[in-house]
């Protein structure tokens, strides 16, 4: 009988293979004393054969396409549980039956299912069910083991270290917590995660393996709920063994701010002082930031009412625009003016506090009554008609109430500021995301009028001159 040998192995951490080799070894020997030819030998290695594997099995496929081709009478393998233990599959196994060549499964210890009878099909599936169960039993005995173990807070091992603990262990690292600390601190001020990330390469910061800060990992490490010490379990949350770097109050606004400041792929981060404040007195439409390069290789930065989109639809009138520096030069004087005092800093960063609480349970009240919509759903209570209408409810809530805390953690710029110091002695040591967050914290919108260009002559607070009418430009200021 032309044959081929299968072997595979679940789980093998050291990747040496030394079990498959051993099963393709015991197997083309017992081939070999039954005068079998060994077509060829097939095997997977640390990938699971039943329905709770998620990799694929790239042999078994070539086995099934070879035996499909017409190239193999049987199958040889150690055990059951090597070929199968699921039970479509298995089903589909026999079903070739009927359209190849193919008809046996031989088992190195003597017995053999003979797909061509009935006995041979039921004694074949009843050895997969019983491998099915044994794997479906040793499952639930991990989960309950893991499930355990999640409750008691204890941590869930793994290759890799967590930054800010120690190898081995969750002792804190002192020095990479504060890092998390100070990272915390400056994306909950204003900053982004962008800056936040160049400032930690520029100062020669490494990772937990020594390399290079990208967004995706700072982000990663600043949401991980690990780090507020507490122990995740498929969405459930328990007291954790280890020590907290950061408060979980910290640790839910973070996971908040950073999903609305995330840049996405393949744009840069703002620039603009004013981008998406600006407004045509003409049309009422939002101005555009954008650039124009000048003869001389500069680039000169304005704001400007497009006419058309990206997809070539009718926007706006097309007819306003202004110099970028010109225009935000008067507003940060303005914004300035109103915020130059010490009391104006503190009054502002100390009216922010409450509100930010009482989003917050705000936010994770309307989280759980979008949880028990689904449940609902789930439980017969609500019809889909029914579900969607309460499904998009709910998520509108959660959308005006993430849209409320986000302008109120614009606030918390101000909560690095010392107290001895007004806002316009600040201002020149901040960044760009940490002003822009103190503007748009005060202001509502600016609307520039029309005007005649070149029709008069401004000069900023440090001394600039534009050709720029100021009149022309409304300052709307939030109550």
């Amino acid at each position: 009988m032309r044959v081929g040998i299968y072997a595979r192995l679940s789980e093998d951490r050291k990747g040496l293979s030394e079990n498959v080799n051993a099963q393709l070894a015991e197997a083309s020997d017992y081939a070999e004393s039954l005068g079998d030819t060994i077509h060829d030998r097939y095997w997977d290695n640390d990938i699971s054969a039943s329905t709770y594997g998620n990799k694929p099995r790239p042999e078994y496929q070539r086995l099934m396409a070879d035996i499909g081709a017409n190239l193999l009478e049987g199958v040889v393998c150690t055990e059951v549980a090597r070929l199968e233990r699921d039970l479509p599959p298995a089903l589909h196994l026999v079903a070739l039956v009927e359209k190849t060549k193919f008809y046996m499964v031989k088992l190195t210890n003597g017995t053999s299912y003979n797909l061509r009878t009935g006995g041979g099909v039921h004694d074949f599936i009843e050895a997969v069910n019983r491998a099915m169960l044994e794997s479906r039993t040793t499952s639930d005995r991990t989960r309950r083991r893991r499930e355990n173990e999640a409750k008691a807070g204890k941590p869930h091992g793994g290759p890799n270290r967590p930054y800010g603990y120690e190898k081995g262990s969750m002792h804190l690292n002192e020095i990479e917590a504060q890092v998390i600390r100070e990272c915390a601190d400056r994306i909950l001020a204003g900053e982004t995660v962008l800056s936040v990330v160049k400032m930690l390469n520029e100062r020669g910061t490494p990772t937990a393996n020594g390399k290079m800060w990208y967004n995706r990992n700072l982000e990663q490490i600043l949401t991980a709920r690990r780090i507020a010490g507490i122990r995740v379990h498929y969405g459930a949350e328990y007291p954790a063994t280890w020590p907290a770097i950061i408060s979980v109050e910290e640790s839910d606004r973070l996971r908040l701010s950073l999903g609305d400041r995330r840049i996405p792929k393949g744009r840069t981060p703002k620039s603009y002082l004013l981008s998406g404040m600006v407004y045509c007195g003409i049309c009422g439409k939002r101005m555009i930031a954008s650039g124009v390069q000048r003869e001389d290789g500069q680039l000169q930065r304005k704001y400007r009412c497009r006419g058309k989109d990206s997809s070539n639809n009718s926007h706006g009138c097309g007819k306003i625009v202004r110099t970028a520096e010109a225009l935000e030069a008067l507003v940060t004087e303005a914004v300035l003016y109103r915020c130059d005092s010490p009391e104006v800093a503190t009054a502002l960063r100390d009216a922010e506090e409450p509100a930010i609480g009482v989003l917050m349970d705000e936010y994770n009240t309307k989280k759980d009554r979008l949880k028990e919509v689904i449940l609902e759903y789930g439980s017969g209570v609500l019809n889909k008609e029914q579900m969607y209408l309460a499904k998009t409810m709910a998520e509108e809530a959660i959308e005006q109430t993430r849209a409320k805390l986000a302008r109120l953690e614009n606030g918390r710029a101000l909560a690095s500021l010392p107290l001895d110091k007004t806002i316009r002695e600040a201002w020149e040591g901040q960044g760009m995301a940490w002003r822009r967050s103190l503007v748009s914290l005060l202001v509502e919108r600016v609307t520039v009028l029309s005007s005649w260009p070149g029709g008069m002559r401004w000069t900023s607070a440090d001394g600039r001159q534009w050709a720029f009418d100021p009149s022309k430009v409304l300052i709307t200021w939030r109550a």
